[in-house]
């Protein structure tokens, strides 16, 4: 009786943990920054970016895109794990990990969404 009760308290307390951990994955905020606010400081750390496509270019495995919004521009790549349609001049919100290519800060997308800015 007494491993009975223990693997539901067990249970009980691993389904609670769970939950919290999605209740608080929910309620993280990614911290939205201008294009010219980026510094070596964000490598590695992921960010949110809003602005306007300005070049994009398909190879097989990655699209890598050009964007820019009031204060500057940067590069981005995305890796083609699902179709997306992006085009010059499309508004986007990205979200995505600051790297560092060639000396420049680039964003690896993770999330691509068209706004309205």
């Amino acid at each position: 009786m007494e491993d009975e009760t223990l693997f539901k308290i067990a249970l009980i307390f691993s389904m609670t943990g769970i939950l919290l951990l999605f209740i608080i994955s929910d309620s993280i905020e990614i911290k939205e920054f201008k294009i010219k606010e980026l510094t070596k400081k964000e490598i590695e750390k992921t960010v949110k970016v809003k602005g306007t496509i300005t070049r994009v270019t398909e190879t097989p495995g990655l699209i890598i895109f050009n964007m820019r919004d009031n204060t500057g521009e940067i590069t981005g790549i995305m890796f083609k794990e699902e179709s997306i349609n992006l085009t010059q001049g499309q508004k986007v919100e990205v979200k995505g990990k600051i790297t560092e290519y060639k000396e420049k800060l680039e964003i690896q997308a993770e999330e691509i969404k068209t706004t309205n800015l």
